[in-house]
């Protein structure tokens, strides 16, 4: 099996050019055209339906591409249990939602590191879907999310339970006023835009939506505005007098997850390793 070509089967499933695909792996398109040639005489079928301005995958593509990430994470996964450094005993592969790694998991992966120095770590950060598809396929031992997917290939528990405040840039405001001028509207999640739309039935569109906390954290700093953040990312701030929670504003609480797979033969080593956290 080559793995090559399954990477470059991916790479130009994900680019849908042979050019693209070839320059994003530094080899020359001919050796991209040769491996997804071998690729699809091995499979017996077409894999991409080439037309003269546009290549996308065929219903065997399709099927196949699954399976490509899986074989490629797998091997991606062996070569790191396999080849540990010199002094490391053994590995652990992380994934988290970019927000999570501010709010909490940076302090826990400290703590992992000090208790276990023969341990090699890769820390990823992925969107919630990808995280979810890299456990089941047992490519990542353990995942950090807010919404505990419903799967029976997984476990979950709460790592974490998140205080969110709304902050703003000036003192003394009201809710109300926090909404109305240069709200920064956070997506912490469906359980969060329920409790918020119930809160706030009335609330103007905000200024700037997005998921990702650190950006909301930062343009309210040098742009003005509110946002809802969650206090270990605000705290040092607010004691510094930078920006100051708006007190009347209703507390949300968001639980974080850890997901792992149920099967995994680290899953109990991966139960210890979330101890390590004191919430």
């Amino acid at each position: 099996m080559d793995i090559n070509a399954f990477r470059t089967f991916l790479e130009v499933a994900k680019t849908r050019h042979f050019g693209r695909a070839a320059g994003n792996l530094c080899v020359t398109q001919s050796a991209v055209s040769a491996r997804i040639k071998a690729l699809e005489e091995s499979m017996g079928t077409e894999l991409f339906v080439r037309e003269r301005s546009n290549i996308h995958l065929s219903p065997s593509g399709e099927a196949l591409l699954f399976h490509a990430n899986s074989i490629v994470n797998m091997w991606n996964r062996a070569r790191q249990e396999v080849s540990l450094p010199e002094g490391m005993q053994t590995s652990l592969n992380v994934g988290g939602l970019p927000g999570l790694w501010d709010i909490a998991l940076q302090e826990w992966l400290n703590a992992v590191l000090a208790e276990h120095a023969e341990m090699a770590i890769t820390a990823e950060i992925y969107s919630a879907e990808l995280l979810v598809e890299k456990v089941i396929n047992r490519s990542l031992d353990v995942a950090f999310m807010y919404e505990a997917p419903q799967s029976h290939h997984v476990e979950s528990q709460v790592f974490d339970t998140i205080q969110l405040r709304l902050v703003a840039s000036e003192p003394g405001l009201t809710s109300n006023d926090a909404l109305q001028t240069g709200y920064v509207y956070v997506d912490w999640g469906s359980y969060f835009g329920v409790q918020h739309a119930a809160e706030f039935p009335q609330s103007p569109v905000a200024k700037l939506y997005t998921s990702s906390a650190r950006i909301a954290f930062e343009s309210i700093k040098a742009n003005g505005g509110a946002a809802y953040l969650a206090t270990p990312m605000v705290s040092r701030a607010v004691l510094a007098g930078e920006v100051f929670y708006v007190t009347d504003a209703p507390v949300f609480q968001r639980a974080a997850h850890a997901v792992f797979h149920k099967n995994s033969q680290k899953s109990d080593f991966v139960r210890s390793l979330l101890s390590l956290h004191a919430q």
